[in-house]
C-alpha cells in the first residue's frame, strides 16, 4: 500500500535495506583471492558483530586490501616511533636525574665542608686575637737608684 507520487522513484524494502551496501570494483589482470584466505584487522575485531554478507566486501577487493595492510604499516611504524621517541626521551630523563642527585650529593658535601671552614677560621680569629691582646712579657718596672 504505497501511494505513487510523480517525480520520484519507488522505494521497495530491498532498496532500502542495499542502500548502506558498499559496492567495488575489482581491478583487471589482478588475481583473484580466496575469501578463507587470511582475515583483515577489521574483520577480527569485529567478527562477532557483523554478518557474512558484509565482512566479505573488504576481503573481496584488493585495492581495500592494499589499503588496509597500508594503512596497518603506518599504525605499526607510528606506534614503534613514539614508543622509540619516548624510551629514550625517559632514558634521558634518567640519566639527567641521576647527575642532578650526584650534583646535589657534591653540593651538600661543599656545603658541609664550608661550614666547617667556616667554624675553623672562627676559632682561628678568636685564638689570633687572645694572643694580640695578652702579654707575653712581664711588665718590669724599672727603678732608678739615686747615687
Amino acid at each position: 500500500m504505497s501511494i505513487l507520487v510523480s517525480g520520484e522513484a519507488s522505494e521497495s524494502d530491498d532498496e532500502l535495506r542495499d542502500k548502506h551496501k558498499i559496492f567495488a570494483a575489482e581491478v583487471p589482470g589482478e588475481a583473484t583471492e580466496e575469501e578463507d584466505d587470511d582475515e583483515d584487522i577489521y574483520e577480527q575485531r569485529r567478527s562477532n558483530q557483523v554478518n557474512s554478507s558484509t565482512a566479505s566486501i573488504y576481503r573481496n577487493n584488493l585495492l581495500q586490501r592494499k589499503l588496509i595492510e597500508n594503512n596497518i604499516a603506518i599504525w605499526r611504524s607510528l606506534t614503534a616511533f613514539t614508543r622509540s621517541f619516548v624510551m629514550n626521551a625517559s632514558k634521558q630523563l634518567v640519566t639527567t636525574d641521576q647527575m642532578l642527585i650526584k650534583s646535589q650529593l657534591n653540593l651538600q658535601s661543599a656545603h658541609t665542608s664550608l661550614q666547617q671552614a667556616q667554624r675553623n677560621a672562627q676559632e682561628l680569629q678568636a685564638r689570633i686575637a687572645a694572643v694580640t691582646t695578652s702579654s707575653f712579657l712581664p711588665h718590669i718596672n724599672n727603678v732608678e737608684k739615686a747615687v
